[in-house]
């Protein structure tokens, strides 16, 4: 289904803005979330979004067996990439932990008994998956559903690489008293994706552990997020090879909350790198992040920023930046939870425009305890070059969870993924330059 909704001047005025710091370049900041008739994303005045896809309601077919499914539930991770004569494609990630009503079950290539007892290609034969929107040159207008990756487990967030291909996170929250459920790790880590065959190939060198994201600020310098959902370690994997992440060593960050200065720990064994920095002495509360999320890189490569979502409702988490790419680190805190404006940081993505966009994520708990926070989740800019929540712009609320942020190269449109009832797509135009 493709639905366009416009916001309309009318209704201004009935939520407000946390913050009146301009936009980057000097433009005016926009203005507050109006009321979406439909109730599925309020945005500022000059804003519409458009439906690209909708789970169980649209179908895909999978390139893998032919088969046609209904869509996967539970979008998250969206990417684009070029595909020739103008077309896009939009790949995104399907965050399931088990089956859904109507879904395939397993991995998609299997079709028979015969090849589900013979075929191995190494994953968990779970149920996340990848899906392939093939998009007009507008960047809005769907011309094919696929899906192209299947097997994989609870997919999170997703990065592009600099050779083009797709690095899709597996959250699988195993953790060491649930190894009993993965005695084979076939979950747990971060997989290559070739976004014109699906084939997948499994980074092992980046470690078996909750995957939330990875980012680069180079082709041999990448870093990593553990989402366990307690206190864990930022992991950093040095490739061997630029362009090449087949082989390289991993390393744990020893972070100093005090003096907001970190040192780089390993190598460690990728096969149980939580275990390592633990065996080595260093402790997830005193040397770690709580709950850890989204975690990108600046246009301009020179930094990383990530979330610390905070646990427990003495928390509201906070936005890190982190410099640095030789053995030592720097970091800062972008933006502090308050819980009357912002918190429960989860995903983010730098604009076109170097402005930040973050995504909240509470829980039933966070309201419980904080009933000032706002119904649904919002969606807020840190303006490029500031820095403090009083600063931080609400730009979108939701009802659902919004996830998987990614912004056309033309700075015209914003990808986003909700994963409600139904989970949704939605194509959100406007300006993300100024």
């Amino acid at each position: 289904m493709r639905r366009r909704v416009i916001t309309t001047a009318a209704v201004i005025g009935t939520l407000a803005t946390a913050g009146v710091a301009a936009a980057a370049g000097g433009g005016p900041p926009p203005g507050p979330p109006v009321p979406d008739p439909a109730g599925i994303i309020d945005l500022p005045a000059g804003y519409s979004y458009d439906i690209l896809s909708t789970s169980c309601v649209d179908e895909v077919t999978s390139t893998e067996s032919g088969t046609t499914f209904p869509m996967p539930e539970d979008f998250d991770a969206n990417v684009l990439f070029p595909a020739g004569k103008g077309k896009q494609w939009l790949l995104s990630n399907h965050e399931l932990t088990e089956p859904r009503p109507g879904d395939f079950t397993g991995d998609a290539a299997k079709c028979t008994v015969d090849e589900q007892a013979t075929f191995d290609d190494g994953d968990s034969d779970a149920w996340g998956s990848v899906s392939r929107l093939t998009l007009a040159k507008d960047g809005t207008t769907v011309l094919a559903s696929e899906l192209i990756t299947t097997g994989l487990h609870n997919l999170c967030a997703a990065n592009p690489t600099p050779w083009g291909t797709y690095l899709t996170n597996e959250e699988f929250p195993f953790g060491r008293r649930l190894v009993s459920n993965d005695p084979e790790q076939r979950s747990g880590w971060v997989w290559e994706v070739n976004p014109m065959t699906g084939e997948a190939t499994r980074i092992t060198g980046m470690g078996w552990f909750s995957h939330e994201q990875a980012d680069y600020l180079n082709k041999r310098l990448w870093f990593l997020t553990d989402d366990q959902g307690d206190w864990r370690f930022i992991y950093r994997f040095v490739a061997d090879r630029k362009g090449n992440l087949g082989d390289g060593k991993l390393y744990g960050l020893d972070f100093n909350r005090a003096s907001q200065t970190g040192r780089w720990v390993g190598p460690l064994d990728p096969f149980d790198p939580h275990a390592d920095m633990v065996a080595r002495g260093y402790v997830p509360e005193v040397d770690g992040f709580s709950k850890a999320e989204g975690l990108v890189a600046n246009r301009q490569r020179s930094w990383i920023a990530f979330t610390e979502s905070g646990e427990g409702v003495m928390d509201a988490g906070r936005v890190w930046r982190l410099v640095g790419k030789g053995k030592k680190v720097r970091g800062e805190v972008l933006a502090e939870g308050d819980w009357i404006n912002f918190s429960r940081p989860d995903n983010l993505r730098y604009a076109p425009s170097g402005d930040l966009y973050v995504m909240e994520d509470h829980g039933s708990a966070d309201r419980a305890g904080h009933p000032e926070i706002n119904a649904g989740e919002d969606v807020w800019i840190l303006p490029k070059g500031k820095k403090g929540t009083e600063n931080m712009i609400r730009f979108a609320n939701t009802p659902a969870e919004p996830t998987g942020p990614w912004f056309h190269r033309n700075g015209k449109v914003f990808y986003l993924s909700l994963q409600g009832n139904p989970s949704r797509v939605i194509a959100i135009s406007g300006n993300f330059r100024k």
